[in-house]
C-alpha cells in the first residue's frame, strides 16, 4: 500500500492523523482560491468560451486513474455509432508538440501526443477526430472548424474556461472520495458537494456504499496480447498463457486496480514496476525485466514502449462496459440541446 493510499484513502483515525490534520489549513486555503474561481466565472468576470458542438466532460474530483480513459472510448464509439462526428479534446498531458492543436493519428509520436490521446486514437480509429491542444477553448474551437458536432473532453472538469453542456463525474468504487479532504489532506479537487451539480456520476466497479442515481462502470480485461501485435492494425494474436508468472508494470493513478484485474485473469504476479502516473522506465529496464518473466502492462504503457520492438512485453487491455440506461440518458440530453437548434 503507497503513502497516499495511507493518508488519503483511509478514514481520518490515530495512524494518519499526524499526517492529515497540519495540512488542514492548507487545503482550505485550495477551497477558497477554486470557490473564487468558480464565482468568478459563474458571475462572468471572467470569460468562459461557447462553441457550437455539445460539450461532454468526463472528469473527476479525486486527483488520481478512476476510468476517464475507457470511458471516454466506449462513449465516442456509441456516439458514432448513433451517427454523430464526434471528437476528443485532451491537453495531453506530459506530450510536448512544436506546434497545436495537434491532430493525432494511429502513427503519432507518443512524445508528441502524451499517452492517453494516442491510445484513445488507437482504439476509436476513424469513428473519432482526437485533437490534442494544452489550451482547451483553442482545441475546441479547431474542433469545430473540422465540424464536429460533439466534443467529449478526456478529463477537464475544473477547467471552466470552456463551456460544457453535459458533466460526467466518475469515481473510484474502491477508493472512492478517500478521506473526503480536498487537495492537500486529501485527494479532492472540488468537495462531495460537487457531485450534485453533474449531469450523470459514475461509479467505477460497485462501491460498498452507493450513492443515489449513479451508474455503474465495470473494466472487463481481454487476455494479454504481444505489446506488437496489441499496438498493430491487424488483429490481436500471441496471447500469454494464464497461469504464467509475470511482472506487472502500472504507469497509472491505481496501479493496485491493475494488479488485482491481472490476478483475477490467472496470472500470478512475481515483481512489479511502479512509475506513478503517466510514467516511463528505461529501455535497459524493460530489458533486463524481460529476460526473467514476461512483463504485462496498461494499454496506456503500451503506446509509450511500442518503439523499442522489445519481445516478452505484453498488454492487457481493458474495456468499459457500462449499461444501456447510462447510454440513453446521454443520447436524450443530446437530443434535448441539439433539437433546440
Amino acid at each position: 500500500m503507497s503513502f497516499l493510499d495511507k493518508v488519503w484513502y483511509k478514514k481520518l483515525g490515530v495512524l494518519n492523523a499526524p499526517v492529515i490534520l497540519p495540512l488542514l489549513p492548507l487545503s482550505a486555503v485550495f477551497s477558497l482560491i477554486t470557490k473564487i474561481r468558480r464565482e468568478r466565472y459563474k458571475s462572468h468576470r471572467k470569460f468562459s468560451l461557447r462553441v457550437k458542438p455539445v460539450v461532454i466532460v468526463v472528469g473527476g474530483i479525486a486527483v488520481g486513474g478512476t476510468g476517464k480513459t475507457p470511458l471516454c472510448i466506449s462513449l465516442l464509439q456509441r456516439l458514432s455509432a448513433l451517427g454523430y462526428t464526434v471528437g476528443l479534446l485532451s491537453r495531453g498531458y506530459k506530450g510536448k508538440s512544436k506546434e497545436y492543436p495537434l491532430v493525432v493519428t494511429t502513427a503519432s509520436n507518443v512524445e508528441e501526443t502524451g499517452d492517453e490521446p494516442l491510445l484513445i486514437k488507437l482504439s476509436v480509429k476513424e469513428k473519432a477526430t482526437v485533437v490534442v491542444d494544452p489550451n482547451r477553448e483553442r482545441g475546441a474551437q479547431y474542433l469545430e472548424k473540422l465540424g464536429v458536432d460533439v466534443i467529449v473532453t478526456d478529463d477537464g472538469l475544473q477547467h471552466y474556461a470552456l463551456e460544457r453542456d453535459i458533466e460526467i463525474i466518475v469515481i473510484d468504487a474502491q477508493r472512492m472520495l478517500g478521506n473526503g479532504f480536498l487537495l492537500p489532506a486529501g485527494p479532492l479537487r472540488e468537495g462531495e458537494w460537487r457531485l450534485d451539480s453533474a449531469d450523470i456520476v459514475v461509479t467505477n466497479g460497485n462501491p460498498a456504499e452507493p450513492r443515489k442515481n449513479c451508474q455503474s462502470m465495470h473494466l472487463v480485461p481481454s487476455p494479454a496480447v504481444s505489446l506488437e501485435s496489441f499496438c498493430s492494425n491487424q488483429g490481436y494474436h500471441d496471447y500469454l498463457q494464464k497461469g504464467t508468472n509475470v511482472v506487472a508494470l502500472a504507469g497509472i493513478g491505481n496501479p493496485n486496480r491493475f494488479y488485482n484485474t491481472l490476478k483475477s485473469c490467472g496470472y500470478n504476479i512475481v515483481s512489479t514496476i511502479d512509475i506513478g502516473d503517466h510514467g516511463v522506465v528505461s529501455k535497459q529496464i524493460l530489458i533486463n525485466n524481460s529476460k526473467k518473466y514476461p512483463i504485462v502492462m496498461t494499454a496506456k504503457d503500451a503506446v509509450k514502449y511500442a518503439k523499442y520492438k522489445l519481445d516478452n512485453l505484453y498488454v492487457l487491455n481493458v474495456e468499459a462496459v457500462l449499461s444501456e440506461r447510462f447510454y440513453q440518458i446521454v443520447a436524450d440530453k443530446l437530443y434535448d440541446l441539439t433539437s433546440k437548434e
